[in-house]
C-alpha cells in the first residue's frame, strides 16, 4: 500500500473519529427516558397518513413525505430509548419492561392493520378508490404500522417510568 493511499485511509478514520459513533459503540449506551421524539415521529407519520387518505390525488406525496419523516425518527428510538436491545443483558424489571412495551405496540400495530384493511376493502367495494390508489394506501398503511412499531415501545417505556435522577 503506497503511502498515499495510507495517508487517506487515516484521513477518514480521522473524519469516523470525528463523527463519534466509534465512541459510542466502544460503550455500552446510555438508557434515556424519550417522551417527546416518539410523539413527535407519531403525529408526523399520523398526519402523512390522514394527508394520503383525504388527497389520494397527485398530491399524496406530501402525505408519503411525512409518513417517511416520522418512520426515520421513529426508527432512531430503539437506539436511544430506555429499551434494552434483547442481545443485552437486562434483569426482570427490564425484561417485563421490554415486554409491555411491545405488547402495547403490536396491539396499536395490529389495530392500525384492522382498520386499514378494512377501510380499504370498503372503499374497493363502494368503488371509491381505483386499484391503484389501493395500493398506494397499503403502501403508506405499511409505512405507518412500522412507526407504529418502532416508536410505540419507546414511548410506553419513557411514561411509564419516571426517570432516575443523578444522584439515585
Amino acid at each position: 500500500m503506497s503511502d498515499r493511499q495510507q495517508r487517506f485511509l487515516a484521513w477518514l478514520d480521522g473524519l469516523v473519529m470525528w463523527t463519534g459513533v466509534p465512541a459510542m459503540a466502544a460503550g455500552t449506551p446510555r438508557r434515556r427516558h424519550l417522551r417527546w421524539p416518539p410523539l413527535l415521529a407519531l403525529m408526523a407519520a399520523s398526519a402523512g397518513l390522514i394527508w394520503c387518505l383525504v388527497r389520494p390525488d397527485r398530491s399524496y406525496w406530501v402525505g408519503y413525505a411525512l409518513i417517511m419523516l416520522g418512520f426515520f425518527i421513529a426508527n432512531l428510538m430503539p437506539i436511544w430509548g430506555p429499551l434494552r436491545r434483547f442481545n443485552e443483558r437486562a434483569d426482570e424489571f427490564e425484561r417485563q419492561q421490554r415486554r409491555e412495551s411491545l405488547l402495547v405496540a403490536l396491539a396499536a400495530v395490529a389495530a392500525a392493520a384492522f382498520a386499514g384493511i378494512w377501510l380499504t376493502v370498503s372503499m374497493l367495494a363502494l368503488e371509491l378508490w381505483s386499484a391503484r390508489v389501493a395500493q398506494q394506501e397499503l403502501t403508506a398503511l405499511t409505512f405507518y404500522m412500522m412507526t407504529l412499531f418502532s416508536a410505540v415501545p419507546t414511548l410506553h417505556a419513557s411514561w411509564r417510568t419516571r426517570p432516575l435522577g443523578s444522584e439515585e
